[in-house]
C-alpha cells in the first residue's frame, strides 16, 4: 500500500497549524481571564474524564484502559500509581533484562566512552592497518588503553549503552503498568536536564537516570535535588567538576578558578526560577560553596576535592555560610529547597505539565502551599495537582499539545503496540553511530532507511532527540512550542509510517487495522466524538480507499483531537 502526502492533501489542510488554515481545534488562541476562569470552574464529565486522566498521568490509553479505569475509579487508580512498587511490572522487567549496559558500573561506562572517542579510534585503527606508526601515547593514555583492554570493552560500547537507555525509556513508556512513574521520570529528567552530546555525559547519563532520577520521583524534592547535585553527569554537564578556588600562581600562570554555570542554573532552572529573588552576588557565592564538588574520572563517581574548596565565608540569600567543606554546598541545597520561591516555581512547572500551559494562579498557589507545608514531599505535591478541581475541568481537557515523545508513544499505545527491544537497540545503535541527520539525505537508499527507522529516530526527527537537549532548560513544558507547519507534516508522516509498518521496532498485531467504521475508530483512538473538520477529512479519504483501515487509523492519529492531550 503506497501512502503519500500528495494523496492526503485534504488531511494536511485540515491538520495545518495557524500558519496555514488550521481548524479551531489546533489553534492556540488567546482567551480572556473570564473565559479561562469559567472553563476551569466547570467539571469534566462522562467518558472524557477517563481519557483525560490517562492522557495526563499516563502516556495515553491502551485498548481496554478506559474500561479498566472506569471499573477502578480515578482516585484509587491515582493512589495505586503513586505507589508503583506495588504494581506488577515483572514481565516487562524480564524483557528488558537483556539491556545489560544499563546495569554496568560507572567505571565501565566511562571506559566504554574512552574507547569510543573518535580521535582515539581513528588513531588506533590507522595504526592497526599500518597506515601510520603505532601512536605515541602518553603514560596516562597508555594506562587508559590498558584498562580498556583489561575490561574487555567491545567496540561502540558507549553508543550501544545509549541505544539501550533509549530502548528502555520507550519500552517502559509504551508498556509499563507503572505509567505515572514513567511520566514523572520524563518530567524530572527534563527538569534536571543533561545533554549526552557533552563529553562524559554520554557515559554518565545512564547512571543519572538509574540512580538519580528514578529512585527519587516519589520522595522529597530535597532528596531529588541533592541526588542531582551529586550526579557526575550534572557536575560535568554544567562544568562544576572544574570549579575550584583560585590557587597561588605558578610560573606567572593563574591556577584554578570559579565556574558559575552550575550555581546559576541551580537557582534559575532547578529551584528558585528566573524571578526567584537572587542576585549575581548570590550566584558567585553559591559557586564558591560548590567548589570541589567533582567526579573521579576513573570510577565515574562523585568526589569532593577538599583541597579545591573555597573555605572562606560566604553569604547566600542573606544567610551566612562558612568553613563547612562539603557541607557548604549541602547548606545551599537546604536553603534553596525550603525557599517559598522554589515552592512556587516547582508548583507552576508541575501545573504547566499536568493542567495547562497557562495554569490558574489560584491552583499554583495551592500546590505551592502543599509543597511548603510538607517540606517538599513530592507525593503530597502531586496530590495537590491531581485532586484539584482544575485538573479534571473543561479548561484542562485537551488544553495541551503532545510533545513528539508523547505523540509517538501514545500512538503506539492506542494501537496496542509494543517495542521489539532487541531489534530496537540494534537499529538505534546504527543510527546513533551514523548520525540521525543522515536519514534526510535522500538518494537510492532512502526507502530502505525509512523502513528500518526506529521509534527513537522518529522522535528525534520531530525535534526531541532523547537525552540530547543542548540547553540546560530542557525541552519546553509549554506545549505551544511544538506547533509548526513542519512539525505537523512530520507527525502525519509518522502516523502513515506507523500504520504502514515502517517504524522498524514497533510491533503491531495482525488485527490492529481490521475496524474501518469511522465511529468505531474515533471511539477506539480518540475516546470521544470527532470534530466536523476531522470527520470530513476522514470520510473523504474513506471514499477514496474503501476498507483501508490503516489509512483511516493514520488520519485519526494525525488529527487535532489525538495530537492534543
Amino acid at each position: 500500500m503506497k501512502l503519500t502526502l500528495a494523496s492526503l492533501g485534504l488531511a494536511l489542510l485540515a491538520l495545518s497549524p495557524p500558519i496555514l488554515a488550521a481548524p479551531p481545534e489546533m489553534q492556540v488562541a488567546p482567551t480572556t481571564s473570564a473565559q479561562t476562569f469559567a472553563a476551569f470552574s466547570r467539571p469534566l464529565k462522562g467518558e472524557k474524564r477517563f481519557a483525560h486522566v490517562l492522557n495526563r498521568l499516563a502516556f495515553g490509553p491502551r485498548p481496554g484502559d478506559i474500561e479498566a479505569l472506569r471499573q477502578t475509579g480515578i482516585k484509587p487508580w491515582i493512589e495505586s500509581q503513586l505507589s508503583p512498587q506495588a504494581i506488577d511490572d515483572a514481565a516487562l522487567d524480564r524483557r528488558l533484562a537483556s539491556l545489560s549496559w544499563l546495569r554496568e558500573s560507572p567505571e565501565r561506562l566511562l571506559l566504554a566512552y574512552e574507547s569510543d572517542t573518535a580521535a582515539f579510534l581513528r588513531r588506533m585503527q590507522k595504526a592497526e592497518k599500518g597506515e601510520i606508526a603505532a601512536p605515541r601515547l602518553t603514560p596516562a593514555q597508555k594506562e587508559t588503553v590498558a584498562r580498556i583492554e583489561a575490561a574487555n570493552i567491545p567496540e561502540r560500547a558507549s553508543i550501544r549503552a545509549l541505544g539501550e537507555l533509549s530502548t528502555d525509556k520507550l519500552a517502559r513508556a509504551i508498556e509499563s503498568n507503572r505509567q505515572l512513574q514513567e511520566v514523572l521520570v520524563d518530567f524530572w529528567g527534563n527538569h534536571f536536564n543533561v545533554d549526552i552530546n557533552k563529553g562524559f555525559v554520554r557515559a554518565l547519563k545512564i547512571r543519572d537516570d538509574r540512580d538519580v532520577i528514578r529512585p527519587h520521583v516519589f520522595g522529597s524534592f530535597r532528596e531529588l535535588l541533592g541526588a542531582s547535585a551529586h550526579s557526575p553527569a550534572m557536575l560535568w554537564y554544567l562544568d562544576n567538576a572544574r570549579s575550584t578556588r583560585e590557587f597561588p600562581a605558578r610560573g606567572g600562570q593563574k591556577r584554578g578558578g570559579l565556574n558559575e554555570n552550575y550555581a546559576r542554573e541551580l537557582m534559575e532552572l532547578h529551584t528558585l526560577g528566573v524571578d526567584g529573588g537572587y542576585t549575581q552576588s548570590d550566584v558567585t557565592e553559591v559557586a564558591r560553596c560548590f567548589t570541589g564538588w567533582s567526579l573521579d574520572r576513573q570510577t565515574g563517581t562523585f568526589l569532593f576535592r577538599a583541597r579545591a574548596h573555597d573555605e572562606g565565608p560566604k553569604t547566600v540569600l542573606g544567610q551566612r555560610i562558612a568553613r563547612g567543606g562539603k557541607k557548604d554546598g549541602e547548606k545551599v541545597l537546604d536553603i534553596l529547597a525550603a525557599s517559598p520561591a522554589t515552592a512556587r516555581f516547582i508548583a507552576h512547572k508541575l501545573c504547566v505539565r499536568f493542567v495547562a500551559d497557562k495554569p490558574p494562579t489560584a491552583l499554583v498557589e495551592r500546590v505551592a502551599a502543599a509543597f511548603s507545608r510538607s517540606n517538599g514531599d513530592l507525593k503530597t505535591t502531586y496530590r495537590a495537582v491531581f485532586e484539584a478541581p482544575e485538573f479534571l475541568s473543561e479548561g484542562a481537557y485537551r488544553a495541551k499539545i503532545k510533545s513528539p515523545l508523547e505523540f509517538t508513544v501514545s500512538a503506539v499505545r492506542a494501537l496496542g503496540g509494543s517495542l521489539e527491544t532487541g531489534a530496537a537497540n540494534r537499529r538505534v545503535v546504527r543510527l546513533l553511530a551514523s548520525g540521525v541527520a543522515s536519514l534526510n539525505r535522500g538518494g537510492g537508499g532512502q526507502n530502505r532507511i525509512m523502513a528500518e527507522r526506529p521509534l527513537a529516530a522518529e522522535i528525534a526527527l520531530m525535534g526531541q532527540p532523547l537525552f540530547a537537549c543542548q540547553p540546560p532548560t530542557g525541552y519546553a513544558e509549554d506545549s505551544t512550542k511544538w506547533v509548526s507547519s513542519s512539525a505537523l507534516v512530520a507527525r502525519l508522516n509518522f502516523a502513515l509510517g506507523l500504520t504502514s509498518g515502517r517504524v522498524g521496532d514497533v510491533v503491531l498485531t495482525r488485527d490492529t487495522f481490521r475496524a474501518t467504521a469511522i465511529e468505531d475508530l474515533s471511539r477506539a483512538l480518540l475516546n470521544t466524538d470527532i470534530s466536523a473538520s476531522t470527520r470530513a477529512t476522514v470520510e473523504a479519504e474513506a471514499q477514496k480507499s474503501p476498507g483501508d483501515g490503516a489509512r483511516l487509523h493514520a488520519l485519526l492519529l494525525a488529527s487535532p483531537e489525538f495530537q492534543r492531550r
